[in-house]
């Protein structure tokens, strides 16, 4: 049993997927990436059933980072590079098998310009993609049509222009495909990580 209440709860998950803080870590680090594209490239593996040790989890974040180690200090008000992320590793995990379908991703918020927001967006997909390919490999190819319709729809996506002015009608859009991944996403894990038959009922 868990002593974290909900409230406790509530703000630890504001916190992780707080994207300043993503953002902050990777310019302390000189990343090459985008902060999306560790959420995505995360939750490529794990949708595809892959379930990384910390020493895994580290090392690919911090290939995705493109440096050799990770920072020990810790800024004010903030855990260390190290505890932030392994606690967005059980954080992450725990959304996508959640049943009340709270995943999230990882993205500016709706504040951000919308030329952010798709730039974020496409390398969130495009990071998904990469770990889904490296998790499942051929699997992929012997999913379900929907499954590889949804791979195309996003690969699209990954590929989206950036250049894009402030509207509402942009925002809606941002706002409705995220939710389209978002929902994909889910529906891939299903896919992917389906419970073990119990030996029990085997005859």
């Amino acid at each position: 049993m868990s002593d974290i209440d909900d409230n406790d709860q509530a703000r630890l998950q504001e916190t992780l997927y707080d994207f300043d803080l993503w953002s902050d870590l990777h310019t302390r680090h000189s990343a090459i990436n985008h902060p999306s594209e560790l959420h995505g490239l995360l939750t490529g593996e794990l949708a595809a059933g892959e379930r990384l040790s910390s020493d895994r989890w580290e090392a690919l974040a911090l290939e995705h980072l493109g440096c050799d180690q990770l920072l020990n200090d810790a800024v004010e008000d903030q855990p260390t590079p190290r505890a932030l992320l392994h606690a967005f590793y059980a954080a992450n995990l725990a959304a996508l098998q959640s049943e009340d379908m709270d995943f999230r991703l990882l993205l500016p918020p709706e504040q951000a310009p919308l030329g952010e927001r798709l730039e974020a967006l496409s390398n969130w997909v495009r990071g998904f993609l990469e770990g889904m390919a490296r998790a499942a490999g051929d699997a992929l190819s012997r999913a379900d049509d929907d499954i590889r319709e949804l791979m195309r729809d996003f690969v699209a996506i990954s590929q989206v222009e950036h250049d894009a002015d402030d509207s509402e009608d942009g925002d809606r859009e941002v706002e409705e495909v995220s939710e389209y991944i978002r929902i994909g996403v889910l529906n891939v894990f299903a896919e992917f990580n389906r419970p073990e038959p119990d030996e029990k009922t085997l005859h």
